[in-house]
């Protein structure tokens, strides 16, 4: 039996921090892996699905970073301009449509949308550590 290599321990709490630490095109990238990987798994198994099936052999479905789904275009509908936040694909196109889309978030098509995101996290981040503290000071006896 081959000895175990301790370097590849990591604490938890330095594991969390890195992970916090991912920007949203990063969180946004990883999910489209992770949809293209459920797709092909059964419906009962693994995370949370960004897309059902719906008539006509088709695939609805959105590209969500922290639950907040991405404008993925913007289209005319009955005369009026309109952000668009689902999309839907033949189904046997489903994974060329994320990789489209991955390919776009890539090139910075969606960087404003992104440096949005990564500031509201930013913020959602100091807010819930000063409420933390507030309760951590509230809670120490005098």
């Amino acid at each position: 039996m081959a000895k175990f290599n301790p370097s590849l321990l990591v604490p938890a709490n330095a594991q969390a921090a890195a992970s916090a630490q991912r920007s949203a095109k990063e969180v946004a990238l990883a999910n489209i892996d992770k949809q293209k990987h459920l797709f092909n798994t059964p419906e009962d198994k693994e995370g949370k699905r960004t897309f059902k099936s719906v008539d006509g052999g088709r695939v609805q479905f959105t590209l969500r970073v922290s639950n907040t789904p991405l404008v993925l275009g913007q289209y005319e509908v009955d005369g009026v301009k309109a952000d668009v936040r689902e999309m839907t694909v033949p189904a046997a196109n489903f994974a060329e449509a994320l990789d489209y889309f991955a390919d776009k978030l890539k090139a910075g098509e969606f960087d404003g949308q992104l440096a949005a995101l990564d500031e509201k996290k930013t913020a959602r981040t100091a807010k819930l550590r000063k409420t933390r503290s507030e309760k951590k000071a509230e809670a120490k006896p005098a």
